[in-house]
């Protein structure tokens, strides 16, 4: 809302109260507006898909006061009315706002935080509708004149156009009503049930609250009718899962409003009842458990009323507005753990909802049981197997003495007997993950593999669709593009089967099913991908049951890989451990497999950061393999890179290229100059030889590696785009800066639409470039670049990843060759700090970070501590890299610099010396390093020259 001049527009009121209380809040809202008051209501003026905070603060602003509907809900902690009411508070403080409460039910003096108890509040709860208006008026007082006739809130200017009178008073109840108790321990569904009344209001008369069985349905149609009651004349409940029945309950409706008399016959009295609903309006009729949407459609009423429909079928699209009711939210979870077991801590709370899949009846079950029994979460979620049992148990009252175990028993039996292939299915689909199952895709793949009795289904996605909805019209499965999702609570009941022999069946078949439709490659193509996304899941649940199956292993393997492609290096670690450390007690650890779950294992750890960890597995498992996996094998071989791989990380360079060119030798034997392999390990080489200082070397086995990757990969195969972003690093450190540039924005285009913005190999293309754009004096380019890939970094990697610390110092360097030398230099020391602790004080990174602040401290003009530093920094670097290793060479170029500041030219000048030295060795003569440093030493020999002459003259 703004006025003509564009500033927002002012509003009397913002309306302030917790959803429980929403009928209050329409008739608070209602009223306000017909006695000249404008308001502001969320449900009337924010629109769908709006931001509520934003929404929220914008309302506060532009109100001049603040009424807050107070109810025990509307303190409770989560809410948005605790930022709500503190604001408003913070402004009546300081003067610049009304603060109104007014009580909608009873609280007492312990419940009204301190801050608002010395506030007068005035009551509506307890009285007529008469009395509540007065005292409404009475608190707001009159307003100064009408702003404009006031808009009715029925009318399509506020409520999209619905024809119904005003608000009732809340406290007003139904003529006729027989809805079940209101439930003590309702909790949540606040939006749900938001969703419902605004559906209502727009015109949409009849809802199908739907969704598998257990998450609460016909409780949240119960809360509904209680909360809404009093804006219904007649407010009906219906057991609808036997339709016969219906015109039996219908009849009671209408001898409950006396319309007919007590004798008249049945389906004499239901006829009334459809009459009077014909001609009435403000009733809501609650059809619960319906099962064919088909069937029921010529069963609804006619008439101006509202009808609520609770089923486990989807399928009501073409005879109601059809609502998903879906499992609880977290803090929903919590909510309702936390009022049957009060002094349950949350980490507890989050356990037992996670493993139960925040399915309100399970959670309901779970809470009723350890609060009775006194249980722990450990004994409750024992194991899988028991939990399913305990699902049998303790029903709880809110869910009609009904389990979750019976409730899914039932079902599956139904689906038995009426389609026998889904229900064969169904068993199949429960040995896999709670996660979607893509049978649209799995079951029109070549080659795979299902029970012969389900052939029927295999390439004809009709049947396929057919069987999904059979399921779904029970409650067992949630339909999901292509494909179903199955809760593991569900999937728990039905895998625990009386028949042994079955259960074991489905097993196998489940097991058959995800190794017949494997994606064809170890997930290395990204166009792949999308295959592997959907595999997944099902691999590891799988994976721990058939330890002993080849197959199902190498399977668990390439997944795994995968994940570590993809990008997912945390999931990729979690997945390689629990591999490696169940398959070292299950199969023998020289076993070809173990040595690859080793291999993989440290491969993540190595993405992780944590480089030592590594080191140490992949070492240990060559020692225990090495007798049994034969020398030239592709597992040892892959295994070897990773402790190459490692032994690089923690700057063993020279140990880690031998290896690697023992690797290399064979790989080209073995599979030939072109092979994947075979160029990965050309380009592992030659990063190694980068990383000693060989630049000249390593550009040429870059070069020829991805000039072969381009032509048998492709330009956008991560591998590819891995190894532009090395080559592109070498030509850096041979001072061709512009050739970088091109080559790393060509890359990391090629990585940003190829991986994603994201993905761990992108941030380091960004980086390189940022480097490089530092490099040609592009500060201000490369300090944008470096803030948005740190951002990333941070959010992927984590604060204290090394990557993650190297983008940090390198965005210090922006900072200082733009001048900001002090905020700089604070963020170097902090990085160096960090890298210390991390990585230790000796290793390279550390030591690059350390070389970057004493250069900083030189340009604050601090050379004391520079020169302090850049020594300690030097010998760790003539002990860890060597005397000629580049980055020691330029350690050394540094100190001579501060040696020279401080006045130490003699010793400047023979460090200069030896620093030419090993620069026209490592690097040529032509280098600009190497030219840089001859320039220096020839400006000090000069002035050393000259002073020499002056001091022998008499």
């Amino acid at each position: 809302m703004e006025t003509v001049s564009g500033a927002p527009e002012k509003v009397d009121f913002f309306i302030s109260y917790a959803g429980v209380e929403r009928a209050w809040a329409e008739w608070v809202a209602w009223h306000l507006q017909q006695h000249g008051f404008s308001v502001e209501f969320d449900h009337w003026h924010w629109q769908a898909g709006d931001n509520t905070t934003l929404r929220m603060s914008d309302a506060l602003a532009r109100a001049d006061r603040f009424l807050a509907l107070l109810s025990r809900s509307y303190f409770e902690r989560p809410r948005y009315t605790r930022d709500e009411w503190t604001a408003a508070f913070d402004d009546r403080e300081r003067g610049t706002g009304g603060f109104i409460p007014m009580h909608v039910a009873e609280l007492e003096k312990s419940e009204i935080p301190d801050l608002l108890r010395p506030i007068k509040a005035g009551i509506l709860y307890g009285k007529s509708e008469e009395e509540a208006l007065t005292e409404l008026l009475s608190a707001v007082g009159q307003p100064a004149g009408p702003q404009g006739k006031p808009g009715f809130p029925g009318s399509a200017a506020t409520l999209g156009d619905r024809d119904e009178a005003a608000p009732r008073l809340p406290a007003s109840t139904p003529k006729a009503s027989n809805v079940p108790p209101r439930l003590p321990l309702f909790t949540g569904r606040d939006e749900v049930l938001d969703r419902i009344r605004t559906t209502f209001q727009s015109r949409s008369p009849v809802q199908a609250l739907h969704g598998m069985g257990g998450v609460g349905k016909t409780q949240t149609a119960a809360e509904y009718c209680h909360r809404f009651a009093s804006q219904y004349d007649t407010v009906w409940w219906l057991d609808a899962e036997q339709t016969v029945t219906l015109d039996s309950q219908l009849a009671d409706l209408a001898h409950t409003l006396k319309t007919v008399p007590a004798t008249m016959p049945v389906a004499d009295a239901a006829q009334s009842a459809r009459q009077y609903l014909r001609t009435s309006g403000r009733w809501l009729l609650v059809f619960d458990n319906a099962e064919d949407p088909d069937t029921f459609r010529s069963l609804l009423p006619e008439g101006g009323g509202h009808v609520l429909i609770t089923s486990r079928d989807p399928g009501w699209h073409s005879a109601a507005t059809p609502m998903d009711i879906g499992l609880f939210a977290r803090a929903e979870s919590r909510s309702l753990l936390a009022a049957y077991v009060p002094k349950l801590p949350q980490t507890e709370a989050d356990r037992l909802a996670e493993a139960l899949g925040d399915l309100p009846l399970a959670l309901a079950q779970a809470g009723g049981l350890i609060a009775t029994s006194g249980f722990s979460v450990d004994t409750y979620l024992k194991d899988l197997t028991a939990t399913s049992r305990l699902l049998d148990r303790s029903a709880p009252i809110t869910y009609q003495h009904k389990t979750l175990g019976a409730a899914v028993r039932l079902s599956s039996d139904h689906l038995d007997r009426t389609d026998p292939a889904a229900s064969e299915l169904l068993r199949i689909c429960a040995f896999l993950a709670p996660e979607p199952i893509p049978l649209d895709a799995w079951l029109t793949k070549a080659g795979v593999e299902l029970p012969p009795s389900l052939n029927g289904l295999v390439g004809d996605p009709v049947a396929v669709a057919d069987s999904i909805a059979a399921m779904a019209r029970l409650g067992l499965v949630r339909p999901q593009h292509g494909g179903l999702t199955i809760h593991r609570l569900t999937a728990a009941i039905l895998r625990d089967n009386p028949e042994p022999r079955t259960a074991e069946a489905a097993h196998e078949h489940a097991r058959d099913l995800v190794i017949s439709v494997r994606p064809n490659n170890e997930g290395r193509d990204p166009a792949a991908w999308s295959e592997w996304a959907g595999i997944l899941p099902h691999v590891l649940a799988l994976s721990e049951a058939w330890t002993q199956d080849d197959a199902m292993r190498q399977l668990s393997l390439d997944a795994t890989l995968y994940l570590l492609l993809r990008g997912t290096t945390s999931a990729a670690h979690d997945s390689a451990r629990m591999l490696h450390e169940h398959w070292s007690n299950q199969i023998s650890r020289g076993h070809p497999h173990f040595l690859s779950a080793a291999a993989l294992l440290t491969d993540t750890l190595n993405g992780l950061g944590r480089y030592q960890e590594a080191l140490a597995i992949i070492q240990q498992a060559i020692e225990v393999s090495q007798h049994t996996v034969g020398e030239d094998s592709r597992e040892i071989l892959v295994a070897k890179t990773s402790l190459a791989s490692a032994l690089t990380e923690v700057a063993d360079y020279q140990q880690a290229r031998q290896i690697e060119e023992e690797v290399l030798a064979k790989r080209r034997s073995l599979l030939g100059l072109d092979h994947r392999d075979t160029l990965m390990s050309g380009n592992n080489l030659a990063v190694t030889m980068s990383l000693l200082g060989h630049h000249r070397e390593a550009y040429a086995l870059k070069e020829d590696v991805l000039a072969r990757q381009r032509r048998t990969l492709g330009y956008d195969h991560p591998d590819t785009l891995t190894s532009a972003g090395n080559l592109a690093t070498t030509l850096g450190d041979l001072g061709l800066h512009a050739e970088a540039k091109e080559l790393l924005e060509d890359t990391l285009d090629r990585s940003r639409a190829t991986l994603g913005e994201e993905h761990p190999s992108t941030l380091a293309s960004a980086q390189y470039l940022a480097s490089t754009l530092n490099d040609l004096g592009q500060h201000e380019q490369a300090r944008a670049l470096r803030e948005d890939v740190l951002s990333r970094q941070c959010k992927v990697l984590g604060e204290d990843h090394p990557d993650t610390l190297a983008s940090h110092g390198n965005l210090a360097l922006s900072l200082d060759a733009l001048g900001e030398h002090v905020q700089a230099r604070a963020m170097l020391q902090d990085t160096l700090n960090r890298k210390r602790r991390v990585l230790g004080r000796g290793h390279p990174r550390t030591l690059i970070t350390a070389h970057y602040l004493a250069h900083n401290l030189g340009t604050l003009g601090q050379h004391v501590l520079a020169r302090a530093l850049l020594q300690d920094t030097l010998d760790h670097a003539r002990g860890v890299l060597g005397d000629h290793h580049p980055e020691t060479l330029s350690i050394s170029n540094s100190l001579a610099s501060a040696l020279g500041a401080l006045g130490h030219r003699k010793e400047a000048r023979a460090l200069l010396e030896k620093t030419l030295e090993g620069r026209r060795r490592t690097l040529g003569e032509d280098h600009p390093q190497t030219m840089n440093t001859a320039n220096q030493l020839a400006s000090y020999k000069k002035v050393f020259g000259v002073r020499k002459k002056k001091i022998r003259r008499p």
